[in-house]
């Protein structure tokens, strides 16, 4: 059986306790042969590796045949051909047949938690899943365009699942909370600090949508619960991280459905805190308070403010431009449509180069703009937390729109000279 290979990898099998558990006949099918069996793993230290990971394993009588069916595999040795082509949508990734010890063996030595839940298939419904893995692994059909939320490991895990229990998983209706795919891609980040304010900026307004309970399926954790919701498989973790972090550590304990009301809301608090001290946000603020000092500290000391002026606008100025060339080669709707562009956006350039009452205008006419998009925030027309953004072009356009600029005293003096001489 698989869950033998497993525990020759040298994982525990840890079985949760829940009154609820499959039927007798739901059992009866879930180890019939071949084995359908649902594999997610947890979080990992790397920053791809923070909203978890998913396969379908087939186990055959016959051990030699026993398979896993990864849709996660990508070109992770050369990061920027990988990145350019999710961005272009060119089938960067792509679904790889793997031996079961190998596959596994691989997120063991990543120190990530392995769960298995053998799904209680019929024949016929194990049939359909066997063939569209068959099908998806071969040359002209295993690369697909990966995208975060919409198609990807899970996503294509999930779908075919639905797809051969005649639509069970989006047929659910379960109540979710308020959460947005944001918040939820956020969550994967906390504790992190800046990759969590990357998803304030980097992700467009579509992300600001709160999913149904059948989209949110697009994180591992989410479909391993509806297995336990639809047909009551509890996981059986058969190898758990070492290395846990505070927040992936309170998650874990708050898990654990031997704990009493009044542990679990006292975790759950403990969660929050965690979360919420997470987000990196205050940090990043202080961070562009910093690096647009130079604009208006120069500006009031008179001397060397065009230099002082090009440490504030290039950094925003520049990544507005990669945001503004990501919007306009990508498909992806998040990064198409994003309100980062409006904040950060590369004309801020203009303000080293452009001369006198001119580049005044160009500043105050910005200042104008950022101040209205800050109030669009505040509001929450604009639903993306992008007033870090705001602020950091912000504060260059304004010194230069509206604080007086200070002349040198040598350069006082000169003209006084100049002056005389006339």
């Amino acid at each position: 059986m698989l869950v033998c290979l497993l525990l020759a990898l040298g994982g525990r099998v840890a079985r949760a306790d829940e009154p609820l558990q499959p039927t007798p006949e739901q059992q009866k099918l879930a180890n019939e042969y071949p084995r359908v069996i649902l594999v997610t793993m947890g979080v990992g230290a790397l920053i791809w590796e923070r909203h978890g990971h998913i396969a379908l394993c087939i186990e055959y009588e016959d051990r030699k045949q026993n398979a896993c069916y990864n849709y996660g595999i990508g070109d992770f040795f050369h990061p920027v051909k990988m990145f350019w082509g999710f961005f272009r949508g060119n089938g960067s990734f792509w679904v790889g047949e793997m031996d079961p010890g190998s596959m596994l063996g691989i997120y063991k030595h990543a120190d990530r938690t392995i769960w298995v839940q053998p799904l209680p298939l019929t024949q016929e419904q194990k049939a359909k899943v066997i063939a569209k893995l068959k099908f998806d692994i071969l040359e002209d059909n295993k690369y697909y365009s990966y995208d975060h939320f919409w198609d990807n490991c899970t996503t294509r895990v999930r779908d075919i699942l639905d797809d051969a229990t005649d639509h069970a998983f989006s047929k659910m209706v379960v109540e979710t909370d308020d959460r947005t795919y944001r918040d939820l891609a956020r969550e994967g980040f906390y504790g992190m600090k800046i990759p969590s304010v990357i998803t304030d900026l980097a992700m467009g307004r579509v992300t600001d949508r709160v999913p149904s309970y059948y989209e949110r399926m697009f994180l591992p954790d989410y479909l391993r619960e509806a297995v336990v919701t639809l047909w009551h498989v509890q996981p059986v973790a058969i190898y758990e991280r070492k290395g846990v972090p505070a927040v992936l550590e309170t998650e874990m304990r708050l898990a654990d459905p031997k704990r009493s009301t009044a542990e679990k809301a006292a975790l759950q608090e403990n969660l929050d805190h965690l979360n919420s001290a997470g987000s990196g946000r205050v940090i990043f603020l202080f961070i562009i308070i910093l690096m647009t000092a130079s604009a208006w500290a120069t500006r009031l000391w008179g001397r060397f403010q065009r230099v002082g002026l090009a440490f504030a606008v290039i950094p925003p100025a520049f990544l507005g431009t990669v945001f503004l060339f990501l919007a306009i080669i990508s498909p992806l709707p998040y990064v198409r449509w994003n309100e980062t562009c409006l904040a950060l956006m590369p004309f801020d350039f203009l303000l080293l180069f452009l001369k006198g009452d001119r580049r005044k205008s160009y500043a105050r006419g910005r200042t104008v703009m950022l101040v209205l998009l800050l109030l669009l925030n505040i509001i929450n027309v604009i639903r993306a937390p992008i007033w870090t953004a705001i602020f950091w072009a912000l504060i260059p356009n304004a010194t230069v729109g509206f604080l007086p600029e200070k002349v040198a005293p040598a350069a006082k003096a000169a003209s006084g000279e100049s002056k005389k001489a006339a």
